[in-house]
């Protein structure tokens, strides 16, 4: 399976639903142990398979805000970045679970879905750090949301 964008993100962004520039609108990031969300039906943040916050886990429902959004321009394709997340000792304690899927949502606009992300597999901590590293986007192709202009 590979990375999905809603349908319904795709008239949210040509309605002026999601504000990607900073001081714009709040993200957050949540993790799922399977994906609960298809292209055509997904619309809003859910916790169906979100990974637990029970047994010392450290994880919270509904995931992390997204810090430092940036949108830029400067070339054909326009990219958005945030700040990579960690779930671990510097933040909430160590972290122990695994996540094979993520979801980024709007929490400004009825918690609407961005982009759910594939992670190939189940990723794990066991009581250590799970990081989220966002690619660079000085390489638009990479960057974890892009639109091209041809």
């Amino acid at each position: 399976m590979a990375n999905i964008v809603p349908y319904a993100f795709k008239g949210e962004l040509m309605s002026g639903t999601h504000n990607f520039s900073a001081g714009g609108n709040t993200f957050f990031l949540a993790l799922y142990t399977a994906n609960p969300y298809s292209a055509a039906s997904s619309t809003v943040y859910v916790t169906t398979n979100e990974v637990s916050s029970a047994g010392g886990s450290n994880y919270t429902a509904g995931g992390k805000q997204l810090q430092n959004q940036v949108v830029d321009s400067s070339t054909a394709t326009t990219t958005v970045d945030f700040d990579n997340l960690t779930w671990g000792a510097a933040t909430t304690g160590a972290a122990t679970f695994g996540a094979a899927f993520a979801a980024i949502y709007n929490s400004t606009n009825a918690n609407k879905i961005v982009v759910v992300l594939d992670f190939g597999g189940t990723k794990t901590a066991t009581n250590g750090d799970f990081t989220i590293a966002f690619p660079n986007i000085s390489t638009p192709a990479n960057a974890i949301l892009s639109l091209t202009s041809s």
